[in-house]
């Protein structure tokens, strides 16, 4: 099964995050060039990737743990996305059933 990559950033997007980059939003904000939106107010960029997103899990393993997840995925010959997602999903069943 083929890994379904996600989209690449598009150039209102990429524009969008390189004026975030050099101004914070609450110095934008301070300086009046900014304000608070509603999430229907989003700009469509932002929109788009808040969708891409959504689905996503971020999470922050310790360097040890990151290593033996690595090794295991090497010793298996599967990627370590997919088996941090397998144990996600073995621990959830094993937490509902």
């Amino acid at each position: 099964m083929k890994k379904r990559k996600p989209p690449r950033m598009t150039n209102a997007e990429a524009a969008y995050v390189a004026d975030m980059e050099r101004d914070s939003a609450l110095e934008k904000l301070e300086r009046g060039e900014a304000r608070i939106l509603s999430p229907s107010e989003y700009p469509e960029p932002l929109k788009r990737l808040i969708a891409r997103e959504r689905l996503m899990l971020h999470i922050k393993l310790s360097l040890a743990s990151k290593r033996k997840l690595e090794a295991l995925s090497r010793a298996r010959g599967v990627s370590s996305e997919k088996l941090a997602r397998q144990w996600l999903e073995k621990g959830l069943q094993r937490e509902a059933g």
